[in-house]
């Protein structure tokens, strides 16, 4: 899925600095014991008693930093709740949030793109240590939260359109605040977040919150169906004490944590001055240790050519070999033209739909079988869902950035092309 091309191959231009990360494949679908089999049978097994209505769960609405209020025209919707900045949700009365499990159910099936459903599972429970109740517990908690920040409207809606309703949402982009570009060897996309360029006071709360959310779930287009990780680089040339942003320092761990499990792969912090170390020992204890030890300090460029290869950075700021310098690309006219086109989009639908229930109906008698064999007919299915998945893409979601720079494919698979440059330069 994930391709390169080049004026030469890269490995001519590879550095002796670079480090090459192991590729882990423990607890990852066609690596697992019986033991995590069983897991995973079992975390099904719960799901779908929530889903059926069988199971009670916890009712109560997602901690959030910032949220949307829950649109109350769908059939099922339940009272409005506001969120609050910086806590849980605040209720506007004494009226409650109520979820149903087929809202779950569906909510669910927003996750796997081009992944096996079976991925999906085993990232909770990877991230809880293959404790059931745990991942159970996530899982849930991330699927209600999914439901509240109507996650749908930052795939469905075009750029135009998120302006629109969030201000200042197109600027985000256009001064390359946060941008996905390459991916290192795994083929993990690599996350850059420019500190130096956001100002707390230049937008609303709310669109920097939306941008960041937008961000992730092009991450998770990226990545899919491999790798399940990304790379952030938080580049912190120039930074100083008014870019610092306590709000978007908070979702950030939070998403990874508790919303986007097994997400973050690396998270570089790179050219750190003085001033962001006393942040720091603010901003540490917030970390879940996991995730907390995925990050690694970069002083210069050099060092940072032994996280990433310098054949996969650009020459602009990172000293590397790709000559490639962000822009943003505005929409083109016509490029959603196909979203109007209800009669074909509704027909996929109804196939993606069916197979999801097919895929249901399969696991619910997977998981009663005895032994520890994969399922042939479930992944058969799969096939079908990652299938149908590229041909409905263009019908239901709204081309972005990475659809205009022509690295996601109208099947919604990914292609990253490389322009590398010799250089005989000192890495700085």
């Amino acid at each position: 899925m994930y391709s390169s091309s080049s004026s030469s191959s890269s490995s001519a231009f590879s550095t002796p600095t670079y480090i090459p990360p192991i590729l882990r494949t423990d607890g990852r679908l066609g690596h697992l014991t019986p033991e995590q089999t069983e897991k995973l049978k079992l975390l099904w097994i719960q799901l779908f008693d929530i889903f059926d209505g069988k199971t009670p769960f916890d009712q109560s609405a997602p901690t959030s930093f910032k949220g949307q209020a829950r649109e109350d025209d769908s059939p099922g919707a339940g009272p409005l709740q506001l969120y609050a900045w910086f806590g849980r949700w605040r209720n506007s009365s004494s009226l409650t949030q109520r979820f149903t499990g087929e809202e779950l159910y569906n909510s669910f099936w927003k996750l796997p793109l081009l992944e096996h459903p079976d991925s999906v599972i085993l990232k909770f429970l990877r991230a809880r240590k293959w404790v059931l109740e745990d991942a159970l517990t996530m899982l849930v908690s991330s699927l209600k939260w999914r439901i509240v920040e109507r996650l749908n409207e930052l795939t469905e809606l075009s750029d135009v359109e998120l302006d629109a309703k969030y201000p200042n949402f197109v600027e985000q982009m256009r001064m390359g605040k946060a941008y996905i570009r390459g991916a290192d060897p795994l083929g993990r996309p690599i996350c850059v977040v420019n500190a130096r360029v956001h100002h707390k006071a230049d937008q609303p709360p709310e669109t920097l919150h939306r941008f960041t959310i937008h961000t992730m779930e092009c991450g998770r287009m990226l990545t899919s169906p491999s790798p399940e990780a990304v790379i952030v680089i938080f580049d912190l040339s120039s930074f100083g004490l008014n870019n610092m942003d306590w709000a978007f320092v908070r979702l950030f761990v939070q998403c990874f944590e508790s919303y986007y499990p097994e997400f973050l792969g690396v998270c570089v912090i790179h050219r750190a001055p003085v001033v962001f170390w006393d942040l720091w020992r603010l901003i540490q204890p917030l970390l879940d240790p996991v995730v907390a030890s995925r990050f690694v300090f970069t002083r210069n460029n050099a060092e940072l050519h032994r996280v990433i290869p310098r054949e996969r950075l650009p020459i602009v700021h990172f000293d590397g070999l790709d000559d490639w310098t962000y822009e943003y690309i505005p929409p083109q006219e016509g490029e959603n033209i196909r979203m109007q086109d209800t009669s074909t989009k509704e027909r996929l639908l109804a196939e993606r739909r069916t197979l999801e229930a097919g895929f249901s109906e399969a696991t619910r008698v997977w998981m009663k079988e005895p032994g520890h064999h994969p399922s042939n007919e479930r992944d058969h299915i799969a096939n079908e869902l990652r299938d149908v998945y590229s041909r409905m893409n263009p019908y239901t979601m709204a081309r972005n950035l990475y659809h205009r720079w022509g690295v996601i494919a109208e099947d919604g698979g990914v292609n990253w092309t490389y322009n590398y440059q010799e250089s005989s330069t000192e890495a700085n």
